[in-house]
């Protein structure tokens, strides 16, 4: 899935190239009109430091208060933590319009489905792979990305706005391995069959709009366009009818212009816009971390019960905390899943809660705090 940087439990940042484009997606074309594609939202899952690089997913503002966006893009992240830029045209001197997050919602039926024969979550398709996120505060002044009403047929054309990576990028430190500026790539919406036929993935028809570059066969997408919207033009006027999931990677192909697995979000048009009362989990701060004789103990957050709804199930587990530039990197320490952690050995450590109801599963973490040791 096209997601990397910021990748799942085990770790918040996983490796490059992240889950995220120097051509947003490959071979894509900059975006020069300030009035096209006004709708596109920005995931900073960090909420802090440079946009540019803690920037993650993608997504679309279909109403004044609502992005939605790929299910494993928001995944056992913290909304807390979170930040929405709407209208982000270039990351690092851009921020667009910024919004936090009131709650979100994953689709009940979100599923990350792995390929057969490969172990690699990041490799995995997506069943009903979407999310709304509410924005705490109202977004005037740019139009909303209006959903189409039925999925489009194969070969009608559509586009992808996104500010993913290209993967080409030997260094995390390498300003190349980032698209700074938003890219569009036009691609055309291929059959359930042609889709299947270019990957061992399961592909799941009913939730999974493909799509392929059949013009100059150039265009594909990468890391951290997940969640991106894809659009078709109906007399000059974009409609939502894909966001991004998957593609190449499934079959081995990481960044190469090949299929394109879309979550197709007209399937889900009314759930989208609908009253979403089953919110995920919201913290209220992180967690603390007390220090007592010869061990520290982890004190999980409160609850949101406005933002959120209680968890169902949580569980506490520990991790060392290391940097890649402004980005955390936390690594599980095997077998510390316990409210307390014997206070010896050196470095800095993180503990982690993870909590989970009907609306999806978030992962938040306290400040480091150093080993005596």
């Amino acid at each position: 899935m096209r997601l990397r940087v910021l990748a799942g439990a085990a770790v918040t940042v996983a490796v490059l190239p992240s889950a995220g484009v120097a051509q947003a997606m490959v071979n894509g074309t900059p975006v020069t009109d300030p009035s096209t594609a006004q709708w596109v939202a920005t995931i900073d899952p960090i909420g802090t430091g440079s946009l540019f690089d803690t920037a993650g997913c993608g997504g679309a503002l279909v109403s004044s208060d609502r992005v939605v966006t790929a299910g494993h893009c928001v995944d056992e992240l913290d909304p807390y933590r979170m930040r929405i830029h709407i209208n982000a045209r270039t990351l690092s001197r851009d921020p667009g319009i910024v919004r936090g997050v009131r709650g979100i919602v994953v689709a009940p039926g979100y599923t990350a489905v792995p390929t057969p024969g490969d172990a690699d979550p990041n490799d995995a398709s997506g069943r009903d792979d979407l999310a709304v996120i509410l924005l705490d505060r109202p977004v005037d002044g740019v139009p909303v990305l209006p959903i189409a009403s039925s999925r489009p047929a194969p070969g009608t054309p559509i586009s992808v706005f996104a500010h993913g990576n290209t993967g080409k990028a030997v260094s995390f430190e390498d300003p190349a391995y980032r698209d700074d500026t938003l890219h569009r790539g036009n691609l055309t919406v291929i059959s359930h069959a042609d889709c299947a036929a270019a990957t061992p993935a399961t592909i799941d028809e009913r939730s999974v709009l493909c799509a392929q570059d059949t013009v100059t066969h150039r265009v594909g997408g990468c890391w951290r366009d997940s969640g991106s919207p894809a659009v078709h033009y109906v007399r000059g006027r974009p409609e939502l009818v894909g966001l991004f999931s998957f593609g190449g990677e499934t079959a081995g192909k990481e960044c190469a212009p090949t299929f394109e697995g879309l979550a197709d979000p007209t399937a889900f048009r009314d759930w989208i816009l609908g009253p979403l009362s089953a919110h995920e989990p919201y913290p209220t701060g992180e967690p603390v971390v007390r220090k007592t004789s010869g061990s520290l103990h982890c004190v999980p957050p409160q609850w949101d019960s406005v933002r959120g709804r209680p968890p169902t199930s949580s569980s506490v587990d520990w991790s060392t905390l290391t940097w890649m530039g402004s980005l955390p990197v936390l690594t599980p320490i095997p077998g510390a899943t316990s409210a307390d952690l014997p206070d010896h050995g050196k470095g800095e450590v993180v503990c982690a809660v993870t909590a989970a109801n009907s609306g999806g599963t978030i992962r938040t973490w306290s400040s480091g705090v150093h080993l005596a040791g």
